[in-house]
C-alpha cells in the first residue's frame, strides 16, 4: 500500500459528527467544565507538541479542511478516537477564539510527590489568574524548577487559559494540585533546605544564596503572600525596582529568581 492508499485508510476510520449530536453536547460540557483527569487542548502547535512528547491523546477534533494534512495524520496515529467537525462548530466549542481547526482531549498527567532532595520547588499562595498561573509554570521548566506547587486557592493549572499560558509546559514538569504547605516544609528542612518567601522589604537578591534544597514561596500580585505563611519561612527576598515600579507580575519575578538560583 503507497502513501496515498495508507492516508485514504486513515480517513476512513475518522467519525464524521453532526452538529447536534450527544457527543457534541457533552464535549461542549467538558470544555466548559473541564473533568478531572482529561485536559482540553486547542490549536497546532500545542498539539504537535504533546504528540512529540508521547502525551496520551484520547480524542482528537478535526475540520474536514485539514484532516487530511501530513502533519493531521501523524496527530490521528496518536489518538484513540478521531472525529471531524464543521469548523463553525469547532469554533463555537473550543476554549479559544482561534482553535485552528483542531481541538484534543488529553490525558492529565500524574506526578509523584517533590522529594525534596534538592534542587528549587515552586508553592502558590491563591494565585487566581490562570494565565499567570501557565506562564510560572513556563517559566519553572524553562529554568530548571523542580516541581510547581499549588495552594487549593490557584487557578487550576490544567485548565485551557492555564494550559496555553504554560505552552504546554504543565506536561513537562511536576505540578501539583491543592497542595498544603507543612508536608512539603518538612521534607525542605529534613534535607537540609531552606524556605524562601517573596517580601518588598526582604534580602535583596544580589546577595541572596539559599540553600538546597530550596522551596521558594510566591503570593499573587496585589495581595502577596498570607503574612502567616511569610512568617513560615527562613528569610524574605526582594527584586529591587527602579523608576518607581512597586512591583513585577508575578510570572516575571519567578523567572527572575530562578534564573538567579540558576547561576548560584
Amino acid at each position: 500500500m503507497n502513501r496515498a492508499d495508507n492516508l485514504l485508510a486513515d480517513q476512513n476510520d475518522i467519525e464524521r459528527l453532526g452538529r447536534r449530536g450527544r457527543r457534541l453536547k457533552d464535549l461542549r460540557k467538558r470544555v466548559k467544565d473541564r473533568r478531572d483527569g482529561e485536559v482540553i487542548i486547542d490549536g497546532r502547535r500545542l498539539v504537535s507538541d504533546l504528540v512529540r512528547w508521547g502525551v496520551p491523546i484520547r480524542e482528537l477534533y478535526l475540520v474536514p479542511e485539514i484532516s487530511g494534512e501530513f502533519e493531521a495524520v501523524g496527530w490521528r496515529q496518536s489518538a484513540d478516537e478521531v472525529f471531524e467537525v464543521e469548523a463553525s462548530v469547532l469554533t463555537d466549542i473550543a476554549p479559544t477564539r482561534s482553535p485552528q481547526g483542531v481541538l484534543a482531549i488529553a490525558e492529565e498527567p500524574r506526578w509523584l510527590e517533590w522529594p525534596a532532595e534538592g534542587g528549587v520547588a515552586l508553592w502558590l499562595d491563591r494565585i487566581q489568574d490562570p494565565g499567570n498561573v501557565g506562564a510560572i509554570v513556563r517559566s519553572a521548566a524553562g529554568l530548571g524548577a523542580e516541581a510547581v506547587l499549588l495552594s487549593p486557592e490557584c487557578a487550576d493549572p490544567f485548565g485551557a487559559s492555564a494550559v496555553r499560558g504554560s505552552a504546554g509546559a504543565v506536561f513537562r514538569i511536576p505540578v501539583g494540585r491543592d497542595v498544603g504547605l507543612a508536608g512539603v516544609m518538612v521534607r525542605v528542612r529534613e534535607s537540609g533546605g531552606e524556605i524562601w518567601a517573596t517580601d518588598s522589604l526582604g534580602q535583596k537578591i544580589d546577595g541572596w544564596q539559599p540553600s538546597k534544597p530550596c522551596l521558594l514561596l510566591l503570593g499573587a500580585e496585589g495581595v502577596g503572600l498570607d503574612p502567616e505563611i511569610a512568617d513560615l519561612a527562613d528569610g524574605t527576598v526582594a527584586i529591587p525596582m527602579s523608576h518607581g515600579v512597586e512591583s513585577l507580575n508575578v510570572a516575571v519575578a519567578t523567572g527572575i529568581l530562578l534564573q538567579h538560583v540558576r547561576t548560584i
